[in-house]
């Protein structure tokens, strides 16, 4: 079966700084993946690069078996912050860029219901807390139903309560949607609570480290002993790379 995603970066720089060099991974179709390495190993880059935001390298990236160029609708890109328009309300931030029409209206507040925020489509975002505003970027997200999500450490700037309740609406919408995942983040506990498999990238710019499969369907149980034995796994496993 082909990937959805096929990457391989020959070699990205940043002036004289080799950032990420013969990186090859791959994503099948439904599957969540997270990234996990060190500060500055090139996570954030490599995600850039997959949604078009960034040209200059060398390699190649493919999505359902055609090269990449530039920005697509079939890829999603939910930041580290929200990110929302701060003088249009909710609904219209989740609907930005689509003419109004009743499908526009109808999926913006399926959508909006989906993330517990149907009574909030009229807000501004400086009404919001920040799990709302960021429950808003994931309705966002998946507005243009995306073949594939990325997410840039999407839950580092909330709470860790929120963070839980952010991590459990993910896991549902992207698994009722259908959406293929890859994930930056740098909590390993959420590495191992929402993903299928975990890479680990290492801190000098090379191939893959290291891959963990987290071997347990979805929902999850954050006690479970699988999680906690796959937790103690990735953690040696950044360890022997240098990363912690």
């Amino acid at each position: 079966m082909t990937a959805l995603l096929d990457v391989h970066i020959h070699t990205k720089r940043y002036g004289e700084r080799t950032v990420l060099r013969d990186l090859s991974l791959s994503l099948d179709a439904g599957e969540l993946v997270s990234l996990v390495g060190a500060s500055g190993c090139g996570k954030s880059t490599l995600l850039r690069l997959i949604a078009g935001l960034d040209h200059d390298h060398t390699g190649r990236i493919r999505l359902d078996g055609q090269e990449v160029h530039g920005i697509t609708a079939d890829i999603g890109f939910i930041f580290q912050e929200p990110r929302l328009f701060p003088w249009l309300t909710v609904a219209e931030n989740v609907s930005f860029g689509s003419p109004r029409s009743p499908d526009t209206e109808a999926r913006m507040a399926a959508l909006l219901a989906e993330v517990g925020l149907s009574d909030h489509a009229s807000a501004l975002p400086k009404q919001l807390s920040g799990g709302q505003a960021q429950r808003v970027a994931i309705a966002r997200g998946l507005f243009r139903q995306p073949r594939l999500l990325l997410l840039d450490e999407p839950f580092s700037a909330v709470d860790a309560f929120t963070r839980m309740k952010l991590q459990d609406l993910l896991t549902r919408v992207v698994h009722e949607h259908g959406v293929t995942v890859l994930m930056v983040t740098h909590d390993l506990d959420e590495a191992v609570v929402l993903s299928d498999r975990v890479l680990v990238l290492d801190q000098q710019p090379g191939p893959l480290l290291d891959t963990l499969r987290v071997p347990l369907p979805h929902p999850r149980q954050r006690d479970d002993d699988v999680i906690t034995q796959s937790r103690t796994a990735l953690l040696r496993r950044l360890k022997a790379a240098h990363a912690l």
